[in-house]
């Protein structure tokens, strides 16, 4: 919204059914009108009467008779859902330029092209009939991916040199990455606006420190490890270095639920909309619960009876034998590797519908409730038509691909009160806002998604 990113009128009495009926019209009932009800009728009704009256229908008014008070269900919240207009067509016309200029130009062009394709998207992206819109500086983003490189090329230089000291690259990098991730999310908020209204973040970077150090260090340090030669030979590196690596990404593998909850608290929760700003009341059970289904429909799904049909065909193999057994191989070889790899991309999706769908119904701005609703079966439809698109295509239709997924995602989110969206106020705390973590983040393809 990849983070994502991770990825884009003034109130006034409702006169469509549902609309909620604002305070100014409630208070212009007339004091007077109670006082100019006659007392004798009121005086009239006998004891027994006036008793089996509810005591909550009977408000007094002071000096005045008993009046009734308002009865019926309170009028509902108009829903609006967020819409994108985007088409595949006119996005393949930015896409296909951006690319080649990029290439001509050796990557320069890169940030100038990012900002057109976000511009595309967010001015496509509608809600309550106004579109979002992005104000990204390119010369910007372009000083953020040449620190970007620089980072990059020196972790890689720097670490094979260091042998036994390459952890002190691990942790200067370790060090960067989250401070460049908060830098990145501010200008991103900073540079979005809707109805003239700009967002911002305000997430302190210590926190991203707490909730990206342990994961980082459990993905990297074994690879500096091996890398440096510390462990030994990298193809063969050493028993004790191969089972502590194993151990680290068990544990990465526990935690990691956590850490996207952790991530998605840490963006929402400090995300401003004006001078509103957001909550965030979705659970990291919510988050553990979605991972495990997953993990446990790719094993009875996916693990056990490909394993069990690996084992058919190692015997299988062995009674055939001869010059057919070599075909028959990889013939089942390649089955078990659709097989597997449809598993996974079915996986995924539940995965990113779940949470998706978690994060947005957990979410309040300014008061302001959404709901998320994506169906994941529908998600792997089309993730597996984007797939035979973009490979029987070579490529050439990507922009249809992602026009295709983008319109589903963004469209699974509602709001579910779109009139209060008209009381915010404009805030202009924090207008200057670099961009060097924008264009870093970008070099190391983190994804802040939806």
């Amino acid at each position: 919204m990849e983070e994502t990113d991770a990825s884009e009128s003034t109130p006034s009495t409702p006169t469509e059914p549902g609309a909620s009926v604002s305070g100014e019209a409630a208070a212009s009932v007339p004091g007077e009108a109670a006082a100019s009800v006659p007392a004798e009728p009121a005086a009239s009704v006998s004891g027994e009467a006036a008793a089996s009256i509810p005591s909550e229908a009977t408000a007094s008014s002071p000096g005045g008779p008993t009046l009734p008070a308002p009865s019926g269900p309170a009028p509902e919240a108009r829903r609006c859902r967020v819409q994108f207009t985007g088409t595949g067509g006119e996005y393949f016309g930015i896409w296909i330029v951006n690319l080649l200029l990029t290439i001509v130009t050796l990557g320069i062009y890169s940030a100038w092209a990012k900002v057109r394709k976000m511009q595309y998207f967010y001015r496509n992206t509608r809600l309550d009939g106004s579109a979002f819109d992005y104000h990204g500086n390119p010369v910007a983003i372009l000083k953020g991916r040449l620190l970007a490189v620089v980072l990059v090329v020196a972790y890689k230089l720097v670490v094979p040199a260091l042998g036994a000291f390459a952890l002190i690259a691990v942790l200067v990098l370790i060090a960067a990455v989250p401070w460049l991730l908060t830098q990145s999310y501010r200008f991103r908020l900073r540079n979005s606006s809707y109805r003239g209204l700009r967002f911002r973040f305000a997430g302190p970077a210590w926190q991203a420190y707490l909730f990206l150090g342990l994961p980082m260090i459990l993905i990297l340090a074994p690879s500096a490890l091996i890398e440096s030669g510390v462990a030994g030979d990298p193809q063969h590196p050493k028993r004790i270095f191969a089972i502590a690596i194993g151990v680290a990404y068990v544990l990465l593998a526990v935690v990691w639920p956590y850490v996207h909850y952790s991530f998605k608290r840490w963006q929402h929760a400090h995300a401003f909309y004006g001078t509103a700003r957001g909550e965030f009341l979705a659970s990291a059970g919510d988050f553990y619960t979605t991972y495990a289904a997953a993990f446990f429909g790719m094993l009875f799904f996916g693990m056990i009876p490909v394993g069990i049909l690996m084992a058919l065909l190692g015997v299988g193999l062995r009674t055939v034998g001869g010059h057919s057994a070599g075909p028959m191989a990889l013939a089942f070889a390649l089955v078990f590797g659709l097989v597997f790899y449809s598993i996974a991309l079915a996986a995924g999706s539940v995965v990113t519908a779940w949470i998706q769908n978690a994060v947005w119904s957990g979410t309040r701005i300014g008061g302001v409730a959404f709901a998320g609703d994506m169906r994941a079966g529908h998600l792997l439809s089309i993730t597996l038509g984007n797939i035979v698109m973009v490979v029987f295509s070579l490529g050439l239709l990507i922009p249809f691909a992602v026009m295709r997924l983008m319109k589903f995602k963004i469209e699974s989110i509602e709001v579910l009160d779109a009139d209060a969206l008209a009381r915010f106020a404009g805030d202009e705390t924090g207008a200057n806002v670099g961009a060097l973590g924008e264009g870093a983040v970008d070099v190391m393809d983190f994804d802040f998604g939806l």
